[in-house]
């Protein structure tokens, strides 16, 4: 279940790249990074509770330390605070920099709240962000980050001085100068928590790609360009039929230098743990003694390496038949690796299911409404039985199927009772994303009416053509299930007294799926 986050305002990152290298720079000594977190759940009185905006703070810390090389020395804290103890805590830190931090340090400052019009909303106070922008601005650091996790903060990308970017991303930064602008979602969107998740879409998705997700060059690091990626196509797809509305990342930059910005090193973890499958698949990270989701990803082709604590893990891979599970313990700076045949062949045919070369056939029975074709009954109801297959046929047709139904009325002006039997043929497209699976089909086929119980008359008999165009949307359930909804339109050809007449035909089905 997802829930939106806030009734207005910001949503995910400012990043504040200030990068001025000294003479003699290669003589000091590494930077270090530091790291102010907030979270707060409560808004103005008038804004629902959030769930999870303090547990994304602490998930976010933890993915710093672990694998953003931010130490806990050098990291501050704040939960369930008000504008006020927020400011304090603002000019304590800022208090502490100017006298520890040097040029070449990083700063990172994280906040999930409720915002909007400009402005955090924490336990029925107001915060301008551009305070924490400001806050930002005159750390006496290099670099500087600031992530904001709220709704609608589309508007933080309109800093003066940024250019937008389209996705893909493409940058060259390593000596920098400039900021950098990522907000969640856009100007006119919600940024939105997950009950499965137990967060934030975006700072979950942020969080796993830093832990090794978003490495496509798999050199053990992960740059901007590619947390930004990732979180950005997660994020889009997890939220692409939410009823809060797709959610969409945004990216803003002003950045002068060469090299690669590093996020995260997850190479350096204490503990990793591989997903050493190479066909594609959605994995489950669990940790087993509280249950805690870690990772929630879309594995691509080839090994995937996380950086997690060491420690008991439960690990799930979406199979054909539920979930296939392994428990792991990855040790202290070490590394773990699953795979073996079972989960190698559980990912595969996972990626048969979603119209790889193989295909999936799927039978489907439920009730039906659908238009009459004949004066006096308006409407027939009955049963649907649907045989479906996923696989190409032809280039852009990759469904096809089967349908039977069978419908009964009474009329009303006249009694009389009309039975109908109808058999079609269909094929079309379809897309899908995630559990969700859209198609849409042309069908023809024929219609058997059976009319009895005229008064006066005998019963009657017919057989009639029809043409249909034909929409659904399918919901995987667990296992094999899945519910599915269907509409069609189209027309039939039926006999009349006076010959024969085009009859506008339309129908609905909600049907319960099971995968053959």
């Amino acid at each position: 279940m997802s829930r939106v986050l806030g009734l207005g305002g910001w949503v995910f990152a400012v990043v504040l790249l200030v990068l001025g290298p000294l003479p003699g720079a290669a003589a000091e000594e590494a930077p270090r990074r530091w790291a102010l977190i907030v979270g707060e759940n409560q808004g103005l009185a008038s804004e629902e509770r959030l769930r999870f905006a303090e547990t994304d703070a602490q998930r976010m810390r933890e993915v710093l330390q672990e694998v953003g090389t931010v130490s806990p020395e050098r990291t501050m804290t704040v939960l369930g605070a008000d504008a006020a103890k927020l400011r304090e805590a603002l000019t304590r830190f800022r208090a502490r920099l100017a006298v520890e931090a040097s040029p070449r340090d990083w700063l990172l400052l994280y906040v999930s709240s409720h915002a909007g019009d400009g402005s955090l909303h924490l336990r029925g106070t107001e915060l301008p962000l551009r305070e924490l922008v400001d806050f930002l601005k005159g750390a006496p650091v290099g670099v500087g980050l600031l992530i904001l996790d709220s709704c609608r903060s589309g508007i933080a990308t309109r800093l003066k001085g940024l250019r937008p970017v389209a996705t893909p991303v493409t940058m060259e930064a390593s000596e920098l100068e400039g900021r950098v602008v990522i907000s969640a979602s856009g100007a006119d969107e919600y940024a939105q928590e997950s009950d499965a998740l137990q967060g934030s879409f975006f700072t979950h998705h942020l969080s796993v790609g830093l832990r090794g997700a978003a490495d496509a060059s798999r050199d053990g690091r992960v740059t901007l360009e590619e947390a930004y990626r990732y979180a950005y196509a997660r994020t889009l797809e997890s939220t692409l039929v939410s009823p809060g509305g797709m959610q969409r990342p945004t990216f803003r930059m002003d950045l002068r230098g060469r090299g690669e910005l590093i996020l995260s090193e997850p190479q350096r973890a204490r503990g990793r743990l591989t997903l050493d499958v190479k066909a594609p698949g959605r994995w489950l990270v669990l940790a087993s003694e509280s249950g805690t989701l870690v990772a929630e990803l879309e594995k691509g082709e080839g090994p995937t390496t996380l950086a997690v604590a060491p420690g008991a893990y439960r690990l799930l891979l979406r199979a054909e038949d539920g979930y296939l599970e392994r428990s792991v313990r990855v040790p202290l700076d070490g590394t773990v690796s699953v795979g073996g045949e079972p989960l190698e062949q559980a990912a595969r045919m996972r990626l048969a299911r979603k119209g790889g070369a193989e295909s999936a056939l799927l039978v489907a029975v439920g009730p039906s409404l659908t238009s009459g074709i004949v004066g006096g009954l308006s409407s027939l109801a009955g049963l649907d039985v649907r045989l479906v297959r996923e696989g190409r046929l032809l280039t852009g047709v990759d469904i096809s199927g089967l349908g039977f139904a069978v419908r009964r009325g009474t009329g009303s002006r006249v009694s009389f009772q009309q039975t109908e039997l109808e058999l079609r043929l269909g094929a079309g497209p379809h897309w899908k994303h995630g559990a969700w699976t859209f198609s849409g089909a042309l069908e023809a086929g024929a219609l058997a009416v059976f009319q009895s119980r005229i008064p006066d008359e005998e019963a009657r008999f017919g057989l009639e053509p029809l043409a249909l165009v034909t929409g659904g949307v399918r919901l995987d359930l667990r296992s094999r299930l899945s519910m599915l909804l269907s509409a069609s339109a189209g027309g039939v050809l039926a006999k009349r007294d006076s010959g024969t007449a085009l009859v506008p035909r339309a129908s609905a089905s909600l049907m319960v799926g099971y995968a053959l």
